[in-house]
């Protein structure tokens, strides 16, 4: 409750800015699709395979709301989801974006996002983050939900950014999350996450970078339908610190290197004191532009965990953490390889698994056919090992994918967009915990209809 407050006072300081502006723009823009999806194996279940056409309906728009020092960007699309053998399932799918931005003074600017997504697809939260402009202040959830009962999230956050110099400033931020979930075997949670961090360049070739953040986690495992594990129990619930310091050389308008040391101090309840650590993880890395349409990022560390009380369960555990990123712009199309290895802390999602020690590699690749169509490929692996779990869980998840994409401009000579969109995506989930593995194959057609150009006012 107290963070609607705060929320609210956030947005109303965005709309105060704009009350006191003569002149603004507003832009509508609708849009209506229907999507048949197809999928061989409904509950990601191994020995139950259950096939399913999914009909989807959904009538959405963007709206936007500009002035002089400010403005407001509003994207919502509801969806009627329609089972054709298993219509238990029927429901109504919610997907909202908001931003919101205030520039205060010349110097100071105030932001506020907030993503909610409700749905019964597992992974209804991948199409959401693929929509999102900005790093998201909550991590996705990588762990396993094979269900159809329908669950909700929620993150809102509000940031305040005073820059002080050409490549300096300081933030301030605070975001709020929530999972909700209407199965009752599943854990709902809350997470208060407030962070600070600034960016000072000492000369035009040296800077550093400081981030500071703090979450609190609560669990409502007190909740009277909740029955799964730990019903009742509210000792889980955690406070995590965390912090990242880095050293910044420029060596030349296109080659950037740092050295850096990030460090997790974790806190569970009292009653649970085996489970508190700290993660010790120092790192090197550069950005590297090799051209307009060419960049190559790369970060190397080294972890150790360290836990307060070891256990024969648990032992401290240390290794390789890394990302690389690697794109590459063509005239008619892109390329994204990444990868990824280190640790993760799995809390808070479908499941409650505690660190994860992981591994991961993807790739996304676009390219224009032709002026209309355009084709695309996708694919991921990633390799999970939780080792809080008695006995000790490993997981392997495989995707992949391909999709086709007309677009007819000004269709019939209108002001409307016709687009249909062809995708097949496949998936393999490998565990040693045999009951939980499975294969899915996945295909769907959608058509579009928007405008080519939104609907716009102003004075």
């Amino acid at each position: 409750m107290k963070f609607k407050i705060y929320l609210c006072v956030a947005i109303s300081a965005v709309l105060f800015t704009a009350s006191s502006v003569f002149a603004f723009q507003a832009t509508f823009l609708p849009r209506i699709s229907l999507t048949e999806e197809y999928t061989d194996n409904l509950y990601l279940s191994e020995d139950n395979e259950e096939d399913e056409f999914i009909t989807i309906i959904s009538l959405g728009f963007t709206t936007e709301l500009l002035w002089q020092h400010g403005g407001i960007e509003l994207s919502y699309d509801p969806a009627c989801v329609l089972y054709h053998e298993f219509s238990e399932n029927d429901t109504w799918r919610h997907t909202a974006l908001l931003y919101s931005w205030a520039d205060l003074t010349r110097n100071n600017r105030l932001e506020v996002r907030d993503t909610f997504v409700r749905t019964e697809d597992p992974f209804g939260e991948e199409e959401i983050n693929d929509l999102r402009s900005e790093e998201p202040a909550v991590e996705a959830d990588p762990t396993l939900r094979t269900t159809r009962e329908p669950y909700w999230t929620n993150t809102s956050s509000v940031r305040f950014t005073n820059r002080f110099g050409e490549n300096d400033f300081f933030y301030l931020e605070y975001a709020y999350s929530i999972l909700e979930n209407e199965d009752k075997t599943l854990e709902d949670n809350t997470r208060h996450i407030p962070s600070a961090g600034l960016t000072y360049w000492f000369t035009p070739r040296w800077g550093s970078e400081i981030i500071v953040s703090y979450s609190k986690a609560e669990y409502d495992r007190e909740d009277e339908f909740y029955t799964g594990p730990d019903a009742g129990d509210p000792s889980y619930d955690f406070e995590q610190w965390e912090g990242s310091i880095r050293l910044i050389k420029q060596f030349s308008r296109q080659l950037e290197g740092h050295l850096g040391y990030s460090h997790i101090y974790f806190d569970s309840e009292e009653t649970v004191t085996e489970e508190d650590y700290q993660i010790y993880n120092p790192f090197i890395g550069f950005d590297y532009s090799v051209a307009e349409d060419k960049t190559i990022a790369v970060d190397v560390g080294y972890f150790y965990q360290d836990y307060k009380e070891e256990t024969d369960a648990r032992d401290d555990d240390s290794g390789i953490t890394a990302d690389a990123v690697f794109e590459k712009t063509f005239r008619r199309g892109s390329v994204s390889l990444t990868g990824s290895a280190g640790y993760f802390g799995a809390y808070l999602g479908a499941e409650d698994l505690g660190l994860s020690i992981y591994y991961e590699a993807g790739m996304e690749a676009d390219y224009n056919l032709t002026r209309r169509v355009t084709g695309d490929v996708f694919g991921s692996y990633r390799q999970d090992k939780y080792e809080e779990l008695d006995p000790v869980r490993r997981d392997k998840a495989t995707r992949g994918g391909v999709g086709l994409t007309y677009t007819y401009e000004r269709w019939l000579s209108s002001n409307i967009n016709f687009i249909i969109r062809a995708e097949y995506s496949y998936r393999n989930f490998d565990s040693n915990i045999d009951e939980l593995d499975y294969v899915e194959n996945r295909g769907l057609l959608t058509i579009t209809l928007t405008r080519s150009q939104p609907y716009r006012s102003g004075r």
